[in-house]
């Protein structure tokens, strides 16, 4: 890691706090805004579903579009997603009680939110294209730090103000992300100016996604896999407040809890380029699959609130470690003329999991109660991890990329 944190860092830094800040917002005070506002369980689950289901549809297409058109500026896209955003969270403090608008909101403000951070991630790696002097672990551990921040005063405010008061803060870091987004496309257009004119450039044409799963079959099957794990895992995170309530804690615990979760995962992310280098990256990913089991089966059994902050402690080891380390993975497996595909991709099985997490576990837990549901994410995601794991020995044909074994 480098001794000072670069201009571009820096400028990064500012939009993964802005979007992983939204994150906490719309997903980890989802169920505390749709409870306020009078939805069940059933009906906040079935809304964050088809909000998911939209944002895993459009977070591939934006990134196959990007492919396709290299000279569509990122900025631009996601200042489009971010007014919408806007405008969707003016409505929702207007009408912050069950009925149409609200539902049609919240979902919309799911589904066009969470392709921010897909694109986010291809402008990731076209700031290294572009050698840059930038540290991707570093700047993504200050999404973690800044959802430490939020999901504390959020913690604090919802307890005392109401849940109505968390559509201004999705309005803050709409903002955040936008000021961000502006720095970080200027030092992308500066550094691509002093490269060779072909060096921009991508020589093959992006395949389609049918023919992007054709080639790239091991990375396809990985990616399935996570769907499985990432479904065990928002189980948890878009109905914390459920998990908390069973064990004796309230909105603030909920605050604290969240914070505590995302602070853990900071010195992965921060030190990343510091892992001991006897392991590839390809066998630090699989051992993060292993740490998702685990930390779910300590969830599921924690019987009190001290325990349950402990048991948090395994989200560096899994969720964080594969986190930091996807983006190189896919970099370093998928050619880049489908750079942008790939990691919108890796982005979007996190929410194909976190819509069948919200069917599933909002049923289960207005059904069968905390714990019968945590154990049955703990066996979803011992399957996940074993079909992922299995993935990553397959040999790759020919037309994949032979960078990891």
């Amino acid at each position: 890691m480098k001794k000072r944190i670069s201009p571009v860092t820096f400028h990064y830094m500012i939009i993964t706090a802005g979007f992983w800040s939204s994150f906490c917002v719309f997903v980890q005070y989802a169920a505390v805004f749709l409870q306020g506002a009078g939805y069940t369980n059933m009906e906040l689950g079935l809304i964050m579903a088809v909000g998911n289901v939209v944002g895993a549809v459009l977070g591939p297409a934006l990134g196959a579009w990007i492919d396709r058109n290299r000279n569509i500026r990122h900025a631009h896209v996601i200042n489009v997603l971010l007014a919408l955003q806007a405008a969707l969270l003016i409505l929702l403090r207007i009408s912050p009680v069950k009925g149409i608008v609200c539902s049609v909101c919240f979902t919309l403000y799911i589904a066009i939110a969470l392709p921010v951070n897909a694109v986010n991630l291809d402008l990731c790696v076209r700031l290294e294209h572009a050698k840059t002097d930038f540290n991707f672990g570093f700047a993504r551990s200050m999404g973690s730090f800044s959802f430490v921040i939020l999901s504390t005063v959020l913690g604090f405010l919802t307890e005392r103000l109401g849940y109505r008061m968390l559509p201004f803060a999705g309005l803050a870091v709409t903002v955040l992300q936008l000021f961000g987004n502006r720095l970080v496309d200027r030092d992308l257009r500066q550094a691509e100016a002093l490269l060779p004119a072909d060096s921009t450039a991508v020589s093959a044409r992006s395949t389609s996604l049918i023919g992007f799963f054709r080639e790239n079959k091991a990375f396809g099957l990985m990616l399935f896999g996570t769907i499985f794990i990432y479904i065990a895992h928002n189980i948890d995170g878009n109905f914390l407040i459920n998990v908390v309530r069973n064990v004796g804690g309230g909105e603030a615990i909920m605050g604290y809890l969240a914070a505590y979760t995302a602070i853990v995962e900071v010195p992965v992310m921060m030190f990343a380029s510091r892992l001991p280098k006897r392991w590839t990256t390809v066998q630090y990913i699989r051992a993060s699959f292993i740490f998702f089991v685990i930390k779910l089966l300590a969830y599921a059994l924690a019987p009190n609130v001290p325990l349950l902050f402990a048991a948090r402690t395994l989200q560096a080891p899994s969720y964080a470690l594969y986190t930091v380390l996807i983006v190189s993975y896919a970099d370093q497996v998928v050619d880049r003329k489908d750079s942008a595909k790939a990691q919108s991709l890796a982005f979007s099985m996190t929410n194909i999991g976190s819509v069948l997490s919200s069917l599933i576990g909002g049923r289960m837990f207005d059904t069968v109660g905390v714990r019968p549901t945590m154990l049955t994410a703990v066996a979803i995601c011992a399957v996940g991890a074993a079909i992922a794991i299995a993935a990553t020995f397959i040999r790759r044909s020919g037309t994949e990329r032979q960078s990891l074994r």
